[in-house]
């Protein structure tokens, strides 16, 4: 069974415009995503999914730039995008990365391609970690059957729901067995601009490949940098519970 790596992004965001593309010390966020899902061993390719929008024209020059593969599909419908993706490349397996999450956890990238190769699940989520540091494991037939049954054609955010609260698809939830990982509060991804001034400290101060260890130790001996981004957290539930995709089957 082979087993690729999504990357969902796209450049139009109101919120920090270009995200995936700014730069800290001469590379983007996204090439620091990039470089560090090469260093995972078992996987065959990690393919790009964006959209077919002229502005994201910048990212296929990005992926060519990469040595990686693309596809563009819809702007709303992320899962049909990804159903497009799989049929076209013949993937199996989908180890899914947000595009704003560069910093998602190298060992459970690994620890959820090796679930999803050996047991009989659908879709293997994350539990009680910081958020931008998981990634989700999906089985393409899944992801069909899924496309199969909604009728909901925006599926932007919240997408995760449609395996977990439907029925249609066996779920597993993983989590670390570190305290220290599984009590930390920070938060990784890459939505404000407070965001992207603590992911500067992070690249700037941590070692590649970034473990999450070692930016959990870093952030708490620099609490004033650790609290960069703390007034955004409760910002951005409330704009996901009100952007979440409605869950409409067939």
């Amino acid at each position: 069974m082979n087993t690729f790596v999504f990357v969902p992004v796209r450049l139009a965001s109101t919120r920090l415009p270009s995200k995936a593309l700014l730069k800290i010390q001469n590379k983007s966020c996204l090439q620091y995503l990039i470089e560090r899902i090469k260093e995972i061993k078992n996987i065959d390719g990690i393919i790009l999914c964006t959209t077919k929008n002229s502005e994201d024209d910048k990212l296929e020059k990005f992926a060519q730039k990469m040595s990686i593969q693309i596809f563009r599909g819809s702007e709303k419908d992320i899962l049909e995008r990804f159903k497009d993706a799989a049929i076209k490349y013949q993937v199996e397996n989908i180890i899914n990365i947000d595009g704003e999450n560069i910093f998602c956890e190298l060992e459970f990238i690994d620890t959820t391609i090796n679930e999803l190769k050996k047991s009989d699940v659908d879709f293997i989520s994350w539990k009680n970690l910081p958020i931008g540091t998981t990634p989700i494991g999906i089985k393409a037939s899944a992801l069909i059957k899924i496309c199969n049954h909604k009728n909901t054609q925006d599926t932007e955010t919240g997408w995760g729901r449609f395996f977990t609260e439907t029925g249609l698809c066996k779920v597993k939830y993983l989590t670390s067995s570190s305290l220290e990982q599984t009590e930390s509060h920070i938060r990784l991804t890459l939505d404000y601009p407070e965001d992207f001034k603590l992911f500067e400290h992070i690249i700037e101060n941590v070692r590649f490949p970034y473990k999450l260890k070692d930016i959990i130790k870093f952030l708490n001996d620099r609490k004033d940098i650790k609290e960069l981004n703390e007034k955004v957290k409760e910002k951005y539930w409330k704009n996901f519970e009100k952007m979440s995709s409605k869950i409409e089957m067939k």
